[in-house]
Formats: C-alpha cells, sequence, structure tokens
C-alpha cells in the first residue's frame, strides 16, 4: 500500500441546496413555513491497491434556517472502508460510518433543535469454500447519541456478532442465512417514562436472496425475524418480522421503476407504547430524456402501528398512515456537475387528533466533482 496516489481516484466535491417546506415541525395547525440551505464540501477517494480497495467519502455540512436560526448546525459527515483481501478466497471489509443530522419534527413533535449522531463500526469476512459456497461472519457496533434526550428512540449502543453462509449460483442468483447475536445499552433516559430499561438482548434470524430474473429485471428479498428482550422489563419486550422485497426493471434503455415493499419493526418507548411496525410500499420510475438529463418521480405509502402499551395505561392503538409523493429531473450539462430540482407533497392521517399533516415542499440542487 506505498504506491503514489491515483489524482483519478480523488475527488473534491463542493454542493449547494436550498429546501422550501410549507410546514417545517409538521402540525396539523399553526403550520410554520421555512428555506433550509445547506453548503456541502468534502472529498472523495476511492483506490485499488492490488488485493485491497480503500475508500473515504468525508463531508463538511453547514446548515443554516432562515426564519428559525435557532436550529442552525455544522456536521462531519463520513465513511471510511477497506475492502480487505487475504487471498482471493478469504476476503472482507473495516468500515466505520459517522451521520449527524437534525432529528425530524413528525414523530418527535418539539420546536427545539436536536441533532442526532449515528456512528457504525463494522468489520467482516468472507471465506469462498469452493465455487458455490461461502461461509460469512462479522462484528458491528452501532450508536446513537441525541443533543437533548428523547424517550420514544433515545441513545443506545448496540454490539453485535454474526454468522452465516451463502450459496451462490452460476445464473447470478444467491441466498444466505445469518444469525446475529446482540447486547445493547440504553444511555440517558429521560426520567418521567415509566419502565424505561437500560440493556437489551437481540438476536435475528436473517435470510437474504438475489435473483437476475432476466437481463433487464432483478429482485432482491430480505426476511428477518427480530427478538429484542429487556432483563427485568419484560412488558417492554418485542418480537417481529422485518425485511424487503425490490424489485428493479429497466423496462428500455431510457425507462425504468424500482418498486420495494418492506416491513419494520423497532424499538418506541413511551407509557403507551413499546414498538412500532411500519409498512411500505414506494415506487420510484425514471424517465431518460436525453445523454445528459433524468426525469424521475416517486410515490411512498406507509402505515406505521404502535404497540406494547404499559400496563395501567389506556392503550390508543394509534396508526399513523403517510404518503408521500415527488417528482424531479436532474441534468448534468457537464460531467463534473449536476443540477438537480424536486417539489413533493406529504399527507399524514392518524386515528388521534392532533398528529395528522400536510406538507409541501420544493429542493434545488448543485454538485460540482473534479
Amino acid at each position: 500500500m506505498g504506491q503514489d496516489v491515483d489524482i483519478d481516484a480523488l475527488k473534491v466535491v463542493a454542493s449547494q441546496s436550498l429546501r422550501y417546506d410549507s410546514n417545517l415541525f409538521r402540525r396539523s395547525a399553526d403550520q410554520q413555513s421555512e428555506t433550509l440551505s445547506t453548503t456541502t464540501a468534502g472529498v472523495e477517494f476511492d483506490k485499488r491497491y492490488s488485493l485491497q480497495r480503500v475508500e473515504l467519502d468525508l463531508s463538511f455540512n453547514h446548515h443554516r434556517y432562515r426564519s428559525n436560526s435557532y436550529l442552525d448546525f455544522d456536521a462531519v459527515n463520513y465513511r471510511a472502508a477497506w475492502h480487505w483481501s487475504l487471498t482471493p478466497r478469504l476476503h472482507g471489509l473495516l468500515s466505520r460510518t459517522r451521520s449527524e443530522d437534525i432529528n425530524t419534527f413528525d414523530y418527535y413533535r418539539s420546536f427545539d433543535r436536536n441533532l442526532r449522531t449515528d456512528l457504525t463500526t463494522t468489520g467482516n469476512f468472507e471465506y469462498e469454500v469452493g465455487r458455490d459456497w461461502s461461509l460469512l461472519g462479522g462484528m458491528t457496533q452501532d450508536e446513537r447519541s441525541n443533543e437533548r434526550p428523547t424517550a420514544q428512540q433515545g441513545d443506545y449502543s448496540l454490539r453485535s456478532a454474526s454468522v452465516g453462509g451463502r450459496r451462490s449460483f452460476p445464473s447470478g442468483s444467491s441466498v444466505s442465512y445469518r444469525y446475529i447475536d446482540g447486547r445493547g445499552d440504553y444511555k440517558n433516559r429521560i426520567p418521567g417514562v415509566s419502565a424505561s430499561p437500560t440493556a437489551f438482548d437481540q438476536t435475528v434470524h436473517e435470510l437474504r436472496a438475489r435473483w437476475p430474473v432476466s437481463a433487464k429485471t432483478t429482485l432482491t428479498a430480505t426476511i428477518a425475524h427480530v427478538q429484542r428482550e429487556h432483563p427485568g422489563y419484560a412488558v417492554r419486550n418485542f418480537s417481529g418480522t422485518r425485511g424487503n422485497i425490490g424489485l428493479l426493471w429497466n423496462a428500455t434503455g431510457k425507462t425504468g421503476i424500482q418498486v420495494t415493499l418492506a416491513r419494520d419493526i423497532s424499538s418506541y418507548q413511551t407509557d403507551t407504547a413499546s414498538f412500532v411496525t411500519s409498512n411500505r410500499l414506494a415506487l420510484y420510475p425514471y424517465w431518460s430524456l436525453g445523454p445528459r438529463t433524468v426525469l424521475y418521480g416517486g410515490y411512498d405509502l406507509s402505515r406505521q402501528s404502535f404497540g406494547g402499551a404499559l400496563p395501567g395505561t389506556t392503550d390508543d392503538n394509534r396508526e399513523d398512515r403517510t404518503a408521500t409523493a415527488t417528482l424531479g429531473m436532474r441534468w448534468n450539462p457537464i460531467e463534473a456537475l449536476s443540477l438537480t430540482a424536486t417539489l413533493g407533497h406529504e399527507r399524514r392521517t392518524s386515528n388521534l387528533d392532533g398528529y395528522g399533516y400536510r406538507n409541501r415542499s420544493a429542493r434545488m440542487d448543485a454538485r460540482f466533482a473534479f
């Protein structure tokens, strides 16, 4: 790894975006519009050294709100990865990712600024036993911290180890299984919420499959059973299925569509809920108007159901439905410059008063990489 850096492997990136929201705080009444300006500068590096590959994506982000300046913040985000290989058959990945952003206002229902920082550190390996079989294993640590403590999805640290195998086929199809065992800690628990555990155990059984149906169509699927237990606080335990099915169809050289069906289950701790399940359907068509211009759209429909109310509390059986539609265009006048404009409309309904809202958005982005 002592070679000189290939200048073509290094890119300097600068971008500017403007986003308008008609209902920044996602309120059913007393809506407040806002315009957010984001300036980003960073570098991207991707280079192979014999069997090794090194990646770095580093950005410095400057977020400024026109009317609500108390929400302003700066963030440093990155992803660093080393795709290591001892032999052509034994290889893996070491990576670390940092993402910092402001918590959205749709579920936290607060006017306060609350920055969320997510850190993920991963080390995994794959050993190709033969032409068709591989052994899989790895370790991951996920960490989340919030500027202000939150009850619903607060600070935590999760350490997990996985083991499994994959079967590959000459057609390009594959199927894999992983067993993931994790131990976690909740941190900075907010006072006033009953039954607040400080630790949890989590197990996951996961199946993945990929099937290139044809030269134009690819089908992918993930299905997993998740079980989370809280020692001493069984009332907060939950288990269920999560996963997704994805279809990518490149109908012609200029048109295509991506379809996703997804289900998730995660912790959401209040007095009236311990977890939330989400079911989602997403459609993303695109149309290349020319070699440098793409028209794209999106329709995302989701339903969130909240369960696991604490004994002695009234279960409100909260259920939210959210529909989001987008339409946009991307133009690359030159290879180094990308210009994007997007319009969006979002509507949420709920069986509880005050949780529904509407929001219209418009966004413009300019990105320059050299």
